[in-house]
């Protein structure tokens, strides 16, 4: 295990930018992990790693409790914003941003029922963290995103965002396809 994990840190060294190691590093150190889940991109890229080298680019968390938030609330700043997107149980987003190399990396915390969510443990940057499982991203890129948004958006739905989460899906499926396709070969010989 300790080898995989060491091989994981390389790849994560390699594949998230320095900018959002030092943002991850500051969450890190200011939050108890076992408080939080990684979901969207961070969840997205430890899923996926094994099979596709993909950047990070954004951050998002959830959390049971606003309260375990309080560290990052008093040192680093939260604003509340009402998110157009993804209103699953809750529309309210919260924003910390952090400032490295003169460029911010937002992270955005959502508030959610951690037992109405498949969650796992991984390693990430060589610390254990909390996220959405390989399958529950899977059905959020297949199924749950686009009827919410869609349903949110309506007309003004934005084709950006439609092309990543139809992209990620399409990576998803592609690993279940692979697999099952090395199975069917496993049953026949």
């Amino acid at each position: 295990m300790e080898t995989e994990e060491k091989t994981f840190l390389k790849e994560d060294e390699k594949n998230i930018f320095y900018e959002q190691q030092q943002a991850l590093q500051n969450i890190f150190d200011k939050l108890d992990l076992s408080k939080i889940a990684f979901v969207g991109g961070i969840a997205d890229y430890i899923n996926l790693r094994s099979y596709y080298d993909m950047p990070v680019n954004d951050i998002d968390i959830i959390y049971e409790n606003e309260e375990d938030l309080l560290p990052i609330e008093e040192q680093d700043g939260i604003t509340r914003y009402f998110s157009r997107f993804y209103n699953i149980n809750v529309g309210e987003v919260l924003v910390s941003e952090f400032f490295v190399n003169n460029k911010n990396v937002h992270t955005d915390y959502y508030k959610r029922i951690f037992s109405k969510i498949q969650l796992t443990q991984s390693p990430l940057l060589g610390r254990m963290v909390w996220h959405a499982t390989f399958n529950e991203m899977k059905e959020f890129h297949n199924t749950q995103l686009p009827e919410v948004t869609s349903a949110a958006m309506g007309h003004k739905y934005e084709w950006k965002r439609l092309y990543k989460h139809s992209k990620k899906a399409s990576l998803y499926n592609n690993v279940c396809y692979l697999e099952e396709r090395q199975l069917l070969q496993t049953l026949k010989k």
